[in-house]
């Protein structure tokens, strides 16, 4: 299984998100789930930006690898889910690669829980903010991500029982 995640520049929200994914969903023992990252902007090759490497590492966790890529084609023909910070991000990609809706999350949906919010918020776009900003909506992200793995976990075990 292949979760994508998508923001707008790909140089901060969805690289802090499929970071930490990828430690999470280690941890929970969903080895067969792979995570990778897009933006919707195209900007290719810019490293994520000093904020979020600063605040991914306090974490435990290191982005100074990262570099920027648009979202292509083959990422949304590969991806079994695609996991959006905004509703905006989403109505694009339904558009632009004509996604099932199906596919497409909304992060934010998981804040409360492992039972998706069909009326969450936006994840706000951090670039240029300071330093505090990213540290508020990097616990958004892992809340957020938490409660993914929570669900995708139980997914996989209901899958594994029908079996």
């Amino acid at each position: 299984m292949k979760v994508l995640f998508v923001c707008s520049g790909n140089i901060c929200r969805s690289p802090m998100a499929a970071e930490y994914f990828r430690a999470r969903a280690a941890d929970a023992g969903l080895n067969h789930i792979v995570a990778d990252s897009a933006g919707l902007l195209g900007i290719e090759g810019e490293p994520a930006s000093l904020e979020a490497i600063r605040v991914i590492r306090e974490a435990g966790l290191d982005l100074r690898g990262h570099r920027s890529r648009g979202i292509r084609p083959d990422d949304i023909a590969t991806a079994d889910l695609v996991v959006v910070m905004t509703h905006d991000h989403g109505r694009d990609l339904v558009e632009r690669f004509e996604l099932p809706e199906s596919r497409v999350l909304l992060l934010r949906r998981f804040e409360h829980g492992p039972e998706s919010e069909p009326d969450a918020p936006d994840l706000p776009d951090p670039i240029g903010k300071p330093l505090e900003f990213y540290r508020r909506n990097f616990e958004t992200i892992r809340t957020c991500v938490d409660h993914l793995v929570i669900w995708l976990r139980s997914r996989h075990a209901a899958a594994r029982r029908r079996r």
